[in-house]
């Protein structure tokens, strides 16, 4: 699909830190219109609108409004803790919004691209395909499995499992790095994990990537990632390293020694072939995508 100034697109979860970057650099391309849920923050130039995905009138109200031509899902509800304490806000949200959005969509025939999670894996082994079958571990990685499906019976959707996203988020939504850089800076310690392994992508790619979806009319699932396994801690000794943080307020620990209310896996790293092969994608390894945030630090 060629993006222009006519292409209406809307994304949801626009203040979120995926959303936040995906709006911000299609807005000089196209119609860009970005929802919110709690925090009425978009990008310049990107029309804001409220969303609340649990809500059935509120879905149609937005769809109807906007027709828009493609649909980039986003949002959701991502912590799996707070999923597990409340189940059926946990369903509304991630699972019968995100069906009623694809619903909807289909019968404008929009293209809807699905951003779910490598969480939907059980983490026995790691470097997981496409084709391998996904056991989730938390309630939320099995709602997002679960709107999985209902995307993919839309004729042209796509879904991209995304790993561990990093980067300085948004004004109202951070990552994993930008709460650890606060933590760090303002001399707190961390404990992370020596055994959890994921392979983390930059926003700025994980928002290319969406870009390549779009671009090249992709159907079906991808997974989407960076190029390395690196464990928690891993991950925060590289950032130390970079932005010139103190190492040894970093605790290595592992999963066993802490207590979660959902369960996470131990090794969900993805394997990105498929995608890279399709696109040409081409993300940024740990190290290198960190000194690329270096030249942006947040005040």
């Amino acid at each position: 699909m060629n993006l222009s100034p006519d292409t209406s697109l809307l994304i949801t979860g626009a203040s979120g830190a995926l959303g936040w970057t995906l709006a911000r650099r299609l807005a000089p391309r196209c119609r860009v219109t970005g929802t919110y849920f709690s925090h009425q923050r978009v990008p310049g130039g990107v029309a804001p609108v409220h969303l609340n995905l649990a809500d059935p009138a509120n879905v149609d109200e937005v769809i109807e409004a906007h027709h828009p031509q493609v649909i980039v899902h986003a949002a959701a509800m991502t912590n799996p803790d707070e999923c597990e304490h409340d189940p059926g806000t946990a369903t509304a949200v991630n699972v019968e919004g995100s069906a009623r959005l694809a619903a909807l969509a289909a019968g404008l025939g929009a293209k809807v691209i699905f951003i779910s999670t490598d969480l939907v894996f059980d983490g026995a082994r790691g470097a997981y395909a496409e084709t391998d079958g996904a056991r989730p571990l938390s309630l939320y990685g099995q709602t997002k499995l679960e709107a999985e499906g209902a995307v993919l019976d839309v004729a042209g959707a796509a879904v991209m499992r995304s790993s561990l996203i990093y980067g300085w988020g948004s004004p109202t939504s951070g990552t994993f790095l930008s709460g650890f850089y606060a933590a760090l800076s303002a001399g707190d310690k961390m404990r992370l994990f020596t055994d959890q392994m994921r392979n983390p992508v930059l926003e700025d790619d994980l928002a290319d990537a969406v870009i390549l979806a779009i671009e090249r009319d992709l159907e079906g699932l991808y997974h989407v990632g960076g190029p390395e396994a690196v464990s928690r801690f891993d991950f925060g000794s590289a950032a130390c390293e970079v932005f010139g943080l103190d190492g040894d307020l970093i605790e290595p620990i592992l999963m066993s020694e802490f207590e979660y209310v959902a369960s996470r896996p131990l090794d969900s790293t993805l394997d990105i072939s498929r995608f890279a092969s399709a696109t040409g994608f081409e993300p940024l390894g740990v190290a290198p995508g960190l000194i690329r945030l270096k030249a942006s630090l947040p005040d």
